[in-house]
């Protein structure tokens, strides 16, 4: 991906659920929730948003908790098996 944007000039949409990975590939994030746009910015200006409003720890995990209310774990059904097992 990285690849691509700087030569061509291109904009590249990804969509994913990994915090990680969009901190480490975007230069701006969108946080959605029930199909609205609940934050935008780049990924170090969301982070120092929630660290100065909320006290939490700078990061993209409390970015997407605190703007949607959830938790990163909601979408793991019971009884599924862990990613690390």
């Amino acid at each position: 991906m990285e690849g691509i944007r700087a030569p061509h000039d291109a904009t590249i949409l990804l969509t994913t659920h990994d915090m990680a990975e969009a901190d480490r590939l975007c230069d701006r994030i969108a946080i959605l929730d029930g199909g609205r746009l609940v934050a935008e910015d780049t990924p170090a200006g969301l982070k120092a948003r929630v660290a100065r409003e909320t006290g939490l720890a700078p990061t993209l995990d409390n970015v997407f908790m605190t703007y949607t209310d959830r938790s990163l774990d909601e979408d793991v059904e019971p009884g599924a098996p862990e990613d690390d097992e």
